[in-house]
């Protein structure tokens, strides 16, 4: 899966992100009051691959702005999988194609946030064609396979069935499209993810950020339109939410389930030393 580096980092709006006075259509806005820890290593990433325990830590978890994950304070996470709702109904009217297309990553997390914004759109929206009950349990299988991690006290979280108090959320789409609307089916890209981070210095110094959903999309049908085999659909959200826990591109190594097309689809030793290795940096930027 594509994972899309979605970060409002340019000098000129910095301060327009960083430090606005209040948090608005805050989805866990209780972290914004508290002070972040400074308990991290502080251990600097290498672009080379790092062997721990028999195992390899691959460099691809860094983005291009550095290290970004959650803190201890924004814990537990709260994730809320939806049950085959779908937000490509929003119309971009000068393109003529969905506002959520996969060129316009960048503002799904606004799109979302003006979703929950009202209930009554949030109700509204329509069941992706070709989803079923099966694909749901896949999903919360899936990201439920980096659940012994809590146990290392490096990231915990729950699943909600409250869409208004969430920091994760995982829509549904029967098949991507591009910003001309055109249909995407080429490869086994299954799903999308897309956040905003900020920099955790400015934070730590004062800033106040205006946090948006991370947002999970997963395509509900194989390209020949059948739907997504339940295997195939549980390794795809376990991907996904990997790159949402901040594993921000894809392992080289083809057994690595954070490698383009899901590995072997459970989460190999090289994914487990990476987030290891991940959550004991200093973040450069939390989402």
């Amino acid at each position: 899966m594509i994972l899309v580096k979605i970060y409002f980092l340019l000098v000129l709006l910095f301060c327009h992100f960083i430090f606005s006075s209040s948090v608005s259509a805050q989805f866990r806005s209780s972290y914004a009051t508290q002070a972040p820890s400074q308990s991290q290593s502080g251990r600097k990433t290498t672009s080379q691959p790092v062997r721990t325990g028999g195992a390899v830590v691959y460099p691809q978890f860094k983005s291009s702005y550095g290290v970004i994950r959650w803190l201890k304070e924004q814990m537990p996470l709260k994730v809320y999988v939806s049950r085959g709702l779908s937000i490509d109904g929003f119309i971009d009217e000068e393109l003529g194609a969905p506002v959520a297309n996969v060129n316009n990553l960048a503002k799904w997390p606004d799109l979302v946030a003006e979703i929950l914004e009202s209930p009554e759109t949030l109700q509204g929206l329509p069941v992706a064609p070709g989803f079923t009950a099966e694909h749901y349990q896949a999903a919360t299988q899936g990201i439920n396979m980096w659940k012994p991690f809590e146990k290392e006290g490096l990231v915990s979280f729950i699943l909600t069935d409250d869409p208004s108090d969430a920091d994760i959320y995982v829509f549904w789409v029967h098949h991507f499209v591009d910003k001309m609307g055109l249909a995407l089916f080429s490869g086994d890209i299954r799903g999308y993810t897309s956040k905003r981070s900020f920099p955790y210095k400015a934070i730590l110094a004062g800033g106040r950020a205006d946090f948006k959903p991370v947002v999970i999309m997963l395509r509900t049908t194989e390209s020949n339109g059948i739907s997504m085999p339940f295997l195939k659909m549980r390794a795809a959200c376990a991907h996904e939410f990997g790159h949402a826990l901040g594993i921000e591109d894809h392992s080289t190594n083809p057994a690595d389930l954070m490698s383009v097309y899901y590995g072997n689809g459970v989460i190999s030793a090289n994914d487990a030393a990476t987030l290891r290795y991940l959550y004991h940096l200093t973040p450069d930027l939390i989402p």
